[in-house]
């Protein structure tokens, strides 16, 4: 009788190992999801604050000041080189207000994020709703223990 007691609580403790791991697999990956949709949604609040009409000096150092905690170095490099090129402010209104991630789907280590960056001028913030929706895609990836945003794209046309 007492060899089957410690089968059975082997036997158990595996099944309870095994479960363990099926969940804590999916959580890590939900987890980690949030984690860079969160540093997408973080990065869409400094938007507004790099304004791409500025004198280029006054842009480069927007982009470097609001934009380094979020972007790899190598991204943050393409910006400061070619400023066109970055997100933020194209005029004093519409303003890009936030980022409204749609999905973020995994690839490698890192994620692929969809979205909209959401335009505001006055009167949407005044009344609700918004000025335009510029859809966009982003690659994140983990570096250095933080989530980065390792690449931006937005359709030329709609700005």
């Amino acid at each position: 009788m007492r060899q089957y007691t410690y089968i059975t609580v082997f036997v158990a403790t595996v099944l309870v190992a095994l479960f363990g791991i099926v969940l804590l697999g999916p959580a890590d990956n939900f987890l980690a999801k949030r984690a860079a949709a969160n540093v997408v949604v973080d990065f869409g609040q400094e938007l507004q604050n790099v304004s791409l009409h500025a004198d280029p000096d006054v842009v480069r150092e927007g982009i470097r000041e609001h934009y380094a905690p979020y972007v790899t170095e190598n991204l943050l490099e393409t910006w400061l080189d070619t400023p066109n090129r970055a997100p933020g402010r194209l005029t004093s209104s519409p303003w890009p207000a936030r980022i409204e991630v749609r999905s973020a789907t995994r690839q490698g280590s890192g994620y692929i994020v969809q979205g909209n960056v959401v335009l505001m001028t006055s009167a949407e913030v005044e009344h609700g709703g918004n000025a335009g929706l510029v859809p966009f895609i982003m690659q994140v990836t983990k570096e250095g223990g933080k989530w980065k945003i390792v690449a931006y794209e937005e359709p030329q046309t709609t700005r």
